[in-house]
């Protein structure tokens, strides 16, 4: 009985320290939690690193991407994302029948499409939200416990899925820019694999400074903003007259007709490019023909040098007589004064008897002239010949293109261009097409330097342009350049003595820079050309300018220190001037020609034709000269469309140049009804916004603010500065003294009120020891008292 009292009290007195343990165990975590939960919050509010997660259907297993916030931000800022087709770097194309491997184009595939075929495709699943620049995941089967699989069939398909990873192995050089953009190398199919690891990385253009695909794309995007720095300025469309001259007799039909004017070009001094003088008359040569006919041949137009009305040009005719055909035709060039007061012209012979394709040559002329009571005429035609029609390695040959022409390729041979440097050479800059130094073809789409972005930008633009068929054509046929050769030192019989590489060329983005034109500004070379965005490659660009515009021609520029060279480009991109109405409005222009301004070298002339031809702007609207403009040529290379204009078919500025009533706004440069016509390609709902040319930073108003430098003079008030009284202030470091508010500093109060809950979870901690200790003793004294009773 004793045993058992005695085994009781020490159940009884086992089970208060159980108690008391349990309770002191109890209050020391809820302590611990309260401080976890304060870290916890401030784990939440540091600058974690970004993943993005996608899942695979066939074993739900999670792929993901980790990236800090501002690679996040920079990857995505560098890819454009308002492709008209294509929406991210590892995209997937639409499932074409024709393809038996899609490369990727869109951020998401259908699942269900994807399930019903047993075979890996290129269609890839994204599960997370707008992870359209990092993963291009293969698409696996769907297995859905709803669909009946075969398990036969879904160990191949797992077998295929390995066998694709094991034997499709990034390089090393593309496994490195596929991590610096944050793609995960096992989302890419084998299609991108391969793609990837054909890639040319070398970062050295191989013809001349580079139009790259990222400069394309920045042109296109300029166009579409109608940035009033770099858009055409609006002109007046009810000032727009067909030009009187252009109505004589037609070097084909030799019947006095009405005709188009478009590409034209005044005979200049060969050293600075200004317009001659030729016995007091400025001379031009242009492009004529009847409209809706294949008519081109050039034509001589004569005016009082410096007259500047329309209506005074006058035409001296076919410059190489009539009864001309349609193949046999001249297209555009450039021309100078001789020393013997003659004029070399510089022209394209093109023959359109092999299958009406046109067979370009550079052929150069001596034109004799006479003056009869103020009636130009043309005397003499003497030393036409061909100076260059390609040598193969550096220009492409009417041979090489027509062994591989199929229809899409351009062939260019033309436009040249002649000036002479400091040293009295003369050189001749012309539109060609790259030769086998830099050759057209598929290897191009695998030329890093042909792209110009940074990697996100790149793999992108590689996939869009092999997921797009006719994209991936027209950029392997793409060669466009801009070729110089130098000349021999006769002025009246020019010949080749040495050709050089391009000065500047397209590879994969362009198949047509044309009209190249180079004029020296103080000690600078600016060379610019005219160009139309959908002879690119890329579809989605130039269409959208297309749709937002209703055209899409520019002009660019580019600027070296010597005239061979290295040119880079004016406004980063090149972009100097855009197209700003649509292509069959009365007031769009094109085939633009910059002419230096007499004492200006930060100042040019721009000329075009106006009203596109073939009377797209209507009956009776032939293309004609446009007002010119200025253009200011700033000190950073940059360039400024000026709000200064012309009369139509100016090309001398000087006082009495400027002709405000030219100049127009959006409303005013459509004629009634032009609004809602759409352009014959397409109908285009237009986005068109207004947009100013700035006023000349020249009137030196800036300057006179400068000799207001009479505020300097209020120098003098130094007088102010010795009122050291406000020193005496400064004395106040009892200001300082006012350290006591060191006690303000006390106030950590502040920080201790959000610190308070773990310090009050310090201060718990003690007291829940004290009251485990307390009930202890406690616990003691209670067995001892059950002792005394039960004894």
């Amino acid at each position: 009985m004793l045993e058992r009292k005695e085994h009781k009290k020490m159940y009884k007195s086992g089970k208060n320290w159980t108690v008391v343990t349990l309770s002191t165990v109890a209050l020391a975590l809820s302590v611990s939690t309260v401080s976890a939960s304060a870290n916890s919050t401030e784990a939440k509010e540091s600058n974690t690193p970004v993943t993005l997660q996608t899942s695979t259907e066939d074993n739900n297993a999670g792929q993901s991407v980790v990236l800090g916030s501002s690679e996040v931000a920079s990857a995505s800022s560098a890819v454009t994302n308002d492709s008209v087709s294509v929406n991210s770097a590892s995209s997937v194309a639409k499932d074409n029948a024709s393809q038996s491997a899609a490369v990727s184009a869109a951020a998401s595939s259908d699942k269900s499409s994807a399930a019903d075929d047993n075979s890996t495709t290129a269609n890839t699943d994204v599960t997370s939200k707008n992870t359209n620049l990092k993963t291009a995941t293969p698409a696996v089967h769907d297995n859905n416990d709803n669909a009946a699989r075969d398990n036969d069939s879904a160990d191949l398909s797992s077998e295929k899925t390995t066998e694709k990873k094991d034997t499709a192995k990034l390089n090393k050089e593309a496994e490195k820019v596929v991590k610096n953009v944050g793609i995960d190398p096992a989302s890419l199919t084998a299609d991108q694999i391969k793609a990837l690891n054909k890639l040319n990385f070398s970062k050295v253009a191989k013809s001349g400074t580079q139009m790259t695909y990222n400069d394309f794309q920045k042109i296109a995007d300029t166009l579409i903003k109608q940035d009033g720095r770099y858009a055409v300025p609006f002109f007046k469309a009810s000032e727009i007259k067909n030009m009187p001259a252009a109505t004589t007799k037609d070097a084909q039909t030799n019947i006095v007709q009405p005709l188009d004017v478009w590409d034209s070009w005044p005979v200049q001094d060969v050293r600075t490019g200004q317009v001659a003088n030729w016995n007091g008359y400025q001379l031009v040569i242009a492009m004529m023909g009847v409209p809706n006919q294949n008519d081109n041949h050039i034509y001589l137009l004569y005016n009082k040098y410096g007259d500047n009305e329309l209506s005074h040009w006058k035409n001296a005719g076919a410059i190489f007589g009539y009864n001309a055909t349609a193949l046999s035709q001249e297209w555009s060039g450039s021309a100078v004064l001789n020393s013997d007061n003659s004029i070399q012209l510089f022209y394209t012979k093109v023959d359109t008897s092999d299958n009406n394709t046109n067979h370009q040559k550079i052929a150069s002329a001596t034109l004799y002239l006479n003056n009869n009571d103020g009636n130009v005429s043309i005397a003499q035609v003497a030393n036409d010949h061909v100076v260059f029609e390609g040598d193969g390695y550096y220009y492409q040959t009417y041979e090489q293109w027509r062994a591989t022409n199929k229809g899409a390729d351009n062939i260019a041979m033309r436009d040249a261009h002649v000036i002479e440097d400091e040293n009295g050479d003369r050189y001749l800059v012309f539109e060609a097409s790259t030769g086998l130094e830099n050759y057209q073809g598929d290897d191009q789409i695998y030329n890093w330097v042909n792209y110009g972005g940074n990697d996100a930008f790149n793999i992108h633009s590689l996939f869009q342009i092999l997921s797009n068929s006719d994209i991936k054509s027209r950029a392997t046929w793409a060669n466009a350049a801009i070729g110089i050769l130098k000349l021999n030192n006769d002025e009246k019989n020019p010949q080749v003595a040495q050709v050089y590489s391009p000065l500047l060329s397209a590879p994969m983005v362009s198949d047509e820079i044309e009209r190249p034109n180079v004029v020296k500004l103080g000690d600078k070379y600016y060379l610019f050309a005219a160009t139309r965005l959908n002879r690119g490659s890329n579809d989605d660009a130039w269409m959208k300018a297309n749709y937002a515009v209703g055209d899409n021609v520019a002009m660019i520029g580019y600027v070296a220190d010597s005239l061979t060279g290295t040119y880079k480009p004016l406004n980063e991109s090149g972009v100097v001037l855009t197209a700003s109405v649509p292509a069959n409005w009365r007031t769009a222009t094109y085939s633009y020609y910059a002419v230096p301004v007499a004492g200006k070298d930060n100042q040019l002339l721009v000329t075009s034709y106006i009203t596109n031809r073939n009377e797209v702007a209507g009956k009776g609207m032939d293309s004609t000269w446009a007002p010119s403009f200025l253009l200011q040529i700033n000190p950073d290379n940059t360039t400024t469309v000026l709000a200064k204009m012309t009369n139509q078919g100016d090309w001398i500025w000087d006082d009495s140049s400027e002709n405000l009533s030219m100049l127009g706004d959006l409303d005013s440069a459509a004629l009634p009804g032009e609004r809602d016509k759409p352009v014959d390609w397409d109908l285009i709902g237009y986005g068109l916004k207004q947009h100013d040319p700035k006023e000349p930073e020249n009137p030196t108003t800036p300057t006179t603010p400068e000799t207001p430098e009479t505020p300097n003079t209020p120098k003098t008030p130094k007088t102010p500065e010795n009122p050291g009284t406000p020193q005496t202030p400064e004395t106040p470091n009892t200001p300082e003294v006012p350290l006591t508010p060191e006690t303000p500093e006390d106030p950590k109060q502040p920080e201790t009120q959000p610190v308070q809950l773990p310090q009050t979870g310090n201060a718990s901690n003690k007291a829940a020891l004290g009251l485990g200790i307390a009930t202890l003793l406690g616990m003691f004294g209670l067995a001892g008292a059950n002792k005394r009773r039960y004894y």
